[in-house]
């Protein structure tokens, strides 16, 4: 489980929570499934207020169910992005290498679009996407990652 977020304070009577979000980016959105006390919940809407966030969770109707999660952790799942248990969480920071060793930058983001995700690789000051699919990714190794890029991709 990942640490995403914290339920600071009720907010209205019909069971909303404040949450201050602890994610690197955004992870909460409606139907997403988090983890509060041990609990699965479906969050159904979400809006900004300021610096936080107000979440609206499936079964949490009222004041009083949502005190009880009042000062409460919320979790994701994560779920790994690869066949070698890779999670999103592990590539953010690692070096990418060309096959040739070749330093490429760094990973800094994580961008999930429809068609799977992008790995956002800061190259001399200029974010460049890497789509994260065995024909680019080639090896995840402990301390980088190997890519096989086409021409124009950097």
């Amino acid at each position: 489980m990942f640490l995403i977020g914290k339920i600071t304070t009720t907010h209205g009577v019909k069971g909303e929570v404040k949450v201050r979000n602890l994610s690197d980016y955004d992870r909460f959105h409606v139907d997403h499934i988090v983890i509060v006390n041990q609990k699965e919940y479906r969050i159904t809407s979400v809006k900004h207020q300021h610096d936080r966030l107000i979440v609206k969770f499936e079964g949490v109707d009222s004041m009083n169910d949502a005190l009880e999660l009042k000062d409460q952790d919320i979790y994701v799942n994560t779920k790994p992005v690869d066949s070698t248990g890779t999670h999103y969480q592990d590539l953010i920071g690692k070096d990418v290498y060309l096959k040739d060793d070749t330093y490429v930058g760094q990973v800094k983001y994580i961008r999930e679009v429809p068609q799977g995700h992008l790995l956002e690789v800061d190259v001399h000051g200029q974010l460049k996407l890497i789509p994260f699919v065995d024909a680019f990714i080639k090896d995840i190794l402990d301390d980088k990652i190997v890519v096989d890029v086409i021409e124009g991709l950097l």
